[in-house]
């Protein structure tokens, strides 16, 4: 029965139901006829009895008849809008340019699923977009270093080199092969944190933490209230704001800053600098993959810093964001879940 067609099914509700209520008339009404007959012995009323039998037998499946084929089209109107929307959305494709469901113009269930399906076709396209456009980045960032690469070897092969020459295209191979291996790693990284779920039951100090990054890059310093702690894991909120403190030395100028903030349940970890700043067109895009505000940009790096925060970010349920200081510079932040210390915690 759950094989067969909505509409076949809903029949076959509204038959059985008319039936038993078709029934259940006839054998009232031919039960208070006979109860009421039994006071008189006159033959008249025996044949009335069998006329109204008669007509009972013809009458009520001529009902039950027009009843179930009223049905059967009162269903089958009621789900064609359903039936066109999935014969809009089996016509989707991957190439399908403008992928939205035509809306029925009632106000009813019908017209919230259209734009229900609607709204997720929009993210699946925006989706597969940046699916694409990453394969796309991610092969151009991957065929320099490997072109660059190959063209040191071929020219250390060519003809006969001194040691000199040789070292020097080893060296520049390595530093090549150091970026492809880079490059892997981050892409790695920022598979496991898309995939990671949004709840954790890891619990990180902030201040050790943040005195680890500060002893290791000189010219940190660091504003904080003692005894801060965040529902992340210790390994990849080290990983997070060492990014942002990379970015900070690569693309900005000391002093850096590394300072927090508790707002609303949260905790903000701003890395701030004092260098130009982004350009205000490329803060929209600072966090996307393999993006970066000018070419300069390229040397040394991956263009997956900042993606990998946001990634990180997200998987802990938490957020992001970047802006240019009014007093110049940058500051690229990220909020994070605070772990409130129970009374048992603290003693």
């Amino acid at each position: 029965m759950k094989h067969l067609p909505l509409r076949i099914r809903l029949t076959a509700v509204f038959t059985l139901a008319m039936t038993v209520v078709l029934i259940g008339a006839g054998y009232a009404t031919l039960t208070h006829f006979r109860e009421a007959q039994d006071e008189s012995i006159h033959l008249t009323a025996q044949a009335a009895y069998e006329d109204l039998r008669g007509e009972l037998l013809t009458v009520l499946p001529a009902i039950l008849l027009a009843s179930t084929a009223g049905a059967y089209l009162l269903a089958a109107a009621a789900l064609r809008p359903v039936e066109r929307l999935r014969a809009q959305a089996a016509a989707v494709t991957e190439d399908t340019s403008d992928p939205r469901l035509e809306v029925p113009p009632s106000r009813d269930e019908i017209a919230r699923l259209a734009h229900t399906l609607n709204t997720m076709l929009v993210r699946l396209r925006a989706a597969l977009e940046r699916e694409r456009r990453f394969v796309a980045d991610a092969s151009h960032e991957l065929r320099t270093p490997l072109s660059l690469l190959k063209t040191e070897l071929d020219l250390a092969t060519r003809r006969p080199r001194d040691v000199g020459e040789l070292t020097a295209a080893l060296i520049s191979a390595r530093q090549e092969t150091d970026r492809l291996v880079g490059i892997a790693e981050d892409l790695l990284l920022l598979a496991r944190a898309d995939q990671a779920a949004a709840h954790t039951s890891a619990v990180t100090p902030l201040s050790p933490l943040l005195a680890r990054l500060a002893a290791r890059h000189h010219g940190v310093s660091l504003r904080y209230p003692p005894g801060l702690q965040v529902q992340m894991d210790p390994v990849r909120l080290e990983r997070a704001v060492t990014n942002l403190v990379h970015n900070a030395f690569h693309h900005g100028k000391p002093p850096i800053e590394i300072l927090t903030e508790t707002t609303g349940g949260q905790i903000t970890i701003h890395v701030r600098d004092r260098g130009p700043g982004f350009p205000e067109t490329f803060l929209p895009h600072a966090f996307e993959r393999f993006t970066r505000a000018d070419p300069a940009r390229t040397t040394g790096g991956t263009g997956l810093g900042l993606a990998l925060v946001a990634a990180i970010a997200r998987s802990a349920g938490g957020h992001y964001g970047a802006t240019n200081r009014t007093d110049g510079g940058a500051d690229v932040w990220l909020a994070l879940p605070q772990h409130h210390v129970s009374p048992a915690e603290s003693t």
